[in-house]
Parts: structure tokens; sequence; C-alpha cells
């Protein structure tokens, strides 16, 4: 079976799902004790879950708030130049200094558009997830024209994701699992035709949602391939209706981890060696 089919994207998905789901009861815990306002994340649960109400210590979130900020000040230090651009190794040293006021002007340009993005808040929430559970991930897009900044962030909750790791470690393939209303679906693909039935979803009073999984996986000629798909009805063996795909140069997700054990796909945070082992 083509592993970029939607068939195979589907089951790879499922697969990878399984793995997650054997961590699931570990971070539930550590989101209850050290950041009970994003349990929301892993669950779907609403705000008017008070799982703090159990809580009656505020170290652990109070620790985990404080390493975050202290993550977001050392590497990506608010309205700060945090990253620069130099010509490499194989540049002329006359061709390197001609570069230099080019290069310094796009890096000026690359940081107002960070700063005027929502780049802060959301490194700020991938930063407490990756404390707490030991894995995050922030989506890069393109924002849409006429925005402040070309640029849009999301940290995104980890109920949300699975990955596939590669032979090297990497986190490189990515899915994840929304939902999303026929008029959703409408906006996110305009170019795609919904099934007939799809049309007699938005009826007043009704507003059913749709499973979408998004897949990004890397392929052997280079680049990323996106696909993104219905799951079907239920979550069922029905099979997935495709409706976009497209490829990049890199990666939109950037995952990341705090501390990889052998034999691990997801990290282990400060918050799960705390807390004990659940099998």
């Amino acid at each position: 079976m083509d592993q970029n089919s939607p068939d195979a994207i589907l089951t790879r998905y499922r697969r990878a799902k399984t793995r997650r789901d054997t961590w699931e009861s570990l971070w539930r815990q550590c989101y209850e004790y050290a950041l009970p306002q994003r349990e929301g994340a892993l669950t779907g649960a609403g705000s008017n879950v008070r799982t703090s109400d159990r809580l009656f210590d505020a170290t652990a979130a109070d620790a985990v708030d404080q390493l975050a900020a202290s993550l977001v000040a050392q590497l990506t230090p608010p309205w700060s130049r945090w990253f620069g651009l130099a010509g490499g190794g194989e540049l002329a040293e006359e061709d390197r200094g001609a570069l230099g006021e080019p290069l310094e002007q796009i890096a000026a340009a690359l940081q107002a558009h960070f700063d005027r993005s929502n780049f802060n808040v959301e490194i700020h929430q991938a930063f407490l997830d990756l404390i707490t559970v030991g894995t995050a991930s922030l989506l890069f897009e393109e924002a849409a024209p006429g925005e402040a900044s070309a640029f849009r962030f999301m940290a995104v909750p980890l109920g949300e994701l699975a990955f596939e790791e590669r032979l090297d470690g990497r986190l490189d393939s990515t899915f994840r699992r929304t939902e999303m209303t026929a008029a959703d679906l409408r906006v996110r693909f305009p170019k795609t035709m919904l099934p007939g039935d799809f049309e007699n979803s938005d009826r007043p009073g009704a507003e059913p949602r749709h499973a979408v999984i998004e897949s990004v996986t890397p392929q052997e000629n280079g680049g990323y391939l996106y696909q993104a798909m219905l799951e079907g009805a239920g979550g069922t063996s029905v099979l997935p209706v495709p409706l976009s795909s497209g490829r990049f140069a890199r990666s939109p997700f950037i995952n990341f981890r705090w501390l990889k054990a052998p034999g691990e796909i997801y990290g282990r945070s400060p918050v799960m060696k705390a807390l004990p082992d659940i099998k």
C-alpha cells in the first residue's frame, strides 16, 4: 500500500495515537497538579471543569510557570533580537562583508514580524506544555494577507496530536485530529467539494462536527507532504474523504521534547519524573 494514500495515512495516525494513549493517564495527572488551566488541551474539557479545586498547594504550578518564563526570557526574549543572520563559511571574506548590511535589514524585518505576531504568547504556552508533559508542538503558519504580521503561531494542544519518530530520533511525522463544522470546512478548504450530506448539516439548531485528520510527513526525495482528510463517520472504517494536499520545504509543526528516554517517542518532563509511573 502507498504510504501516502489516505487509507495509509489514516492507519498511521491511528497507530501513532495508540502509542500516545499509553501516556495519557500520566499526562492527565501532570496537567491536574502542575497546569490545571491547560488540562482541557488533553481532555477536551471546557473551562467549567474546575480541576484546581482539588489542589491544596501551588508549588508545582508556580514552578512550571517560573521555568516557562525563564525559558522565554533566555531563549526568545520579547521585543529583543534573539536571532541573527550571517553569511556561511563558504563565502569569501569580501562577499561576507558585502552581505552584512542586507542580512541585518532582513533580520530586522523578521524581528518586526515576530514582534507583531502572536509568537510571544504561543511560545510561552508551548514551554508550559513542554515542562508539564515533556513534549510540545508549535505550529508556524503564514498569516492571511493584510494582517499586521506575516506569521501566525499556535501552541497545538497535545490531545490533538500524534507523532511518528524517524530512525534518527526526530519527530518529523505529525498527525493532528480536529473537529470542524461544515461551515468551518468550507472556509478552511474552499476548493474542496464536500459530500452532498454536508449541505444539510448547517440547519439552525444543529451543528454536527466532523473529524479532520491533517498529516505532515517527510518524503524520500526531500520536503514534506501535507494531506487533510475527513476521518469518516464516527471514526469508523468508512473510507476517508480527501480534502487537500500540498508540499512544504519544512514542516510547519515544530515538535520538541524535554528529555527522551530509551524507546520512548514522547518526552519525560520534570513534572513526570516527580510523579509515580502509571502502567
